[in-house]
């Protein structure tokens, strides 16, 4: 969603979006079909560290969000 908000009008720029957009898709189609082998690769381990790294990414997202929505309501200047 930012990457889109930053693309604007730029036709390359939204296909490029778009792009990112459809391999993340995929990627996470093929990671959801193909749970049962990455677990057992992955091992209870790897499946802990693969969680807790999504967790940190989720919630740095989460407040890049609220920064973002705080600057551009101009409510601290």
């Amino acid at each position: 969603m930012l990457l889109m908000g930053q693309a604007a009008a730029d036709l390359v720029k939204v296909a490029v979006f778009f792009l990112a957009l459809l391999l993340a898709l995929a990627l996470t189609w093929a990671a959801l079909v193909l749970v049962d082998p990455l677990g057992r690769l992955l091992g209870v381990t790897g499946t802990n560290v693969i969680a807790r790294i999504s967790g940190i990414l989720l919630a740095a997202l989460a407040v890049q969000f609220m920064f973002d929505g705080i600057r551009d309501s101009h409510l601290l200047r």
